[in-house]
């Protein structure tokens, strides 16, 4: 309660994360479980014909700002490597617990308050973020942290461990499929209130079962923004 009071009085607007794009709007793609927004696809393999999807949405919201995924639960992640067994039930790490914005590879990404790096590293596997960084921001009422996945690699030499960054300050670039965890190009923008000592990496998927503890870790990114980050539409 403590940081959603806080955030709602010192938020900022997505043009101080995104300077350098254009738009008025923010829109959203249902990429959920349910939903057949990726076709025959729905572990988000295939990535021309991802890409070429999310290219006809924006199409169709010329001035928008293509923004989704808190809490939404995702096929792209029911495979071995998010798997578990516990007490005989088989789940999938597959909520997810950030905000995506599918944006252009190299699309450079600003800092939304004064902050510290805390985590600067590539964590190079599929479907992984890739390039990752991690700000702690500190008020005197509130301490959190932002992470962004999806990077370049230069966005680690940008912004290495223990840099201050100022607000407004550049600080990354969207990462292309072959550096962000092999994915299409877009930002997962993440809030934490607590980052468990992680020095390297954070999870932004959660087990079905664990979701109560980790909607308190990750908060719902909208808190900050003064734009509305929507519902899904299609």
């Amino acid at each position: 309660m403590k940081f959603s009071n806080w955030a709602l009085s010192n938020q900022r607007s997505l043009h101080v994360l995104f300077p350098e794009l254009t738009f008025d709007e923010v829109a959203a793609i249902d990429m959920s479980s349910g939903s057949n927004f990726f076709g025959m696809d729905p572990q988000h393999d295939d990535l021309d014909a991802a890409n070429l999807r999310i290219q006809l949405f924006q199409e169709k919201h010329p001035k928008a700002l293509l923004a989704n995924g808190y809490l939404e639960q995702r096929s792209f992640y029911n495979t071995p490597a998010f798997e578990r067994v516990l007490k005989g039930v088989k789940e999938f790490r597959n909520i997810h617990l950030g905000t995506d914005f599918w944006i252009p590879a190299e699309t450079p990404i600003h800092a939304c308050w004064d902050g510290e790096v805390v985590i600067s590293h590539d964590n190079d596997y599929h479907k992984d973020y890739g390039g990752t960084l991690v700000l702690k921001h500190r008020f005197s009422e509130i301490s959190f942290y932002t992470l962004y996945g999806h990077l370049s690699k230069s966005s680690l030499l940008l912004s290495p461990k223990g840099k201050k960054v100022s607000q407004g300050e550049r600080i990354a670039f969207i990462g292309n499929e072959l550096e962000n965890g092999h994915w299409v190009p877009h930002l997962h923008f993440q809030l934490i209130t607590d980052l468990m000592e992680e020095a390297e990496n954070f999870n932004g998927v959660a087990f079905p079962s664990e979701i109560a503890q980790w909607r308190q870790r990750c908060p719902n990114p909208d808190l900050v923004f003064t734009e509305t980050l929507p519902s899904a539409i299609l």
